[in-house]
């Protein structure tokens, strides 16, 4: 039991210590005045020297049953604590009367509480163990909203187990619109791809994206809250230039249309590589993807672990 504040422990190792010289010159008598203020602080050493004294001096045992019941009454606490030292006095006090009539029961009772902490000491930790084990190994599921640059609705779902895990991940634009009747290169559109001479057009600043991709992956746990992912997949980005044909005679402007800028356009593998820290049961991720290795934008995420 710990001391109270204003006991310090060189206070504590001097009443021991004049008690032991005492002892050392058999003045029982001085002993147990040093050793009964140990008492007051439940300190164990102290009561396993009063405990001795009790056996060996016969004749103070008068004297020092008022004593050794404060003795007592530190052990009992002590014991409900599945302190095993303890316990093992309180057996010996009750077997032998000491601060306390003789009780069989009472001796019983502790012998099996003894019993009881041994096997608590020798097997709840392995069990504690298993179980975190098995705690460790149960794959924890998450899903989340993923944001990129190009593609800001994103969906990942996934389950890390106790080092790894996998994931599955959609992303898009929401604008599935690729419907295009020409090709075309060039900055801001450039020019058109195998046009007729005779035809004449000329391109707006305006232009539109479609992108989509799936990927899946690996996720691998480095510590408790750090993570990383990689992944790939399929995935296509269409880019689109507005453009307007012109009359010949005229020169107004005729039909609108979109050509596809070939440059730009990309369609095949798609690969995502994620930093996830988890806070809690939420996590937050950083990180990159492309589509052919040509393309690259950023994107994060944001879920929840359960």
């Amino acid at each position: 039991m710990a001391l109270p504040l204003g006991v310090s422990a060189q206070q504590r190792a001097e009443y021991n210590r004049k008690g032991d010289e005492a002892m050392k010159r058999q003045d029982y008598r001085d002993a147990k005045m040093w050793y009964e203020e140990g008492v007051s602080y439940c300190d164990t050493y102290s009561i396993d020297r009063l405990t001795e004294i009790w056996l060996k001096d016969e004749s103070s045992r008068s004297s020092m049953r008022s004593l050794m019941s404060k003795c007592l009454n530190c052990l009992n606490v002590l014991g409900t604590e599945q302190d095993t030292t303890a316990i093992h006095q309180l057996i010996l006090y009750y077997q032998e009367g000491i601060g306390t009539p003789v009780s069989d029961e009472l001796a019983a009772y502790w012998t099996e509480k003894l019993e009881q902490a041994r096997n608590q000491l020798l097997y709840v930790p392995s069990e504690e163990v298993a179980s975190r084990e098995e705690k460790g190994e149960r794959m924890k599921f998450f899903i989340g909203y993923q944001y990129a640059i190009e593609a800001p609705y994103g969906l990942t779902v996934g389950g890390v187990g106790k080092r790894l895990g996998w994931y599955v991940r959609f992303k898009t634009n929401m604008s599935f619109d690729k419907y295009h009747t020409a090709e075309c290169n060039g900055q801001n559109g450039g020019e058109l791809v195998e046009a007729p001479s005779e035809d004449a057009y000329y391109f707006t600043n305006e232009r539109k994206k479609s992108l989509y991709a799936f990927t899946a992956g690996l996720v691998i746990k480095c510590t408790d809250w750090l993570y990383t992912s990689v992944g790939v997949g399929y995935g296509e980005r269409t880019l689109l230039y507005e453009y307007y044909t012109l009359d010949h005679q005229t020169g107004a402007a005729g039909s609108q249309s979109w050509a596809k800028h070939l440059d730009a356009s990309y369609l095949g593998v798609a690969g995502d590589i994620d930093v996830m820290c988890k806070l809690g049961p939420i996590y937050l991720s950083v990180g990159c993807n492309t589509i052919n290795f040509k393309y690259a934008d950023l994107n994060a995420g944001v879920g929840v672990f359960f």
